[in-house]
């Protein structure tokens, strides 16, 4: 699943890229389990990703 081509379709940030959207938003659409939260978990995750890879490349 590519999240750099996914639009948030519905809400406060409808017509927003789901890389754009924010931390707290994509939790709450795990929280309640949204029927899109399987895209929400996929970018927690790439942002994890990203902290994770840009540290260890700083040791």
């Amino acid at each position: 699943m590519n999240n750099e081509t996914l639009i948030c379709d519905f809400g406060l940030h409808r017509g927003e890229k789901y890389t754009e959207l924010p931390v707290s938003f994509l939790n709450w659409m795990v929280e309640v389990q949204h029927e899109k939260c399987m895209i929400a978990k996929t970018e927690l995750l790439r942002r994890e990703n990203a902290v994770y890879n840009n540290n260890s490349k700083r040791k």
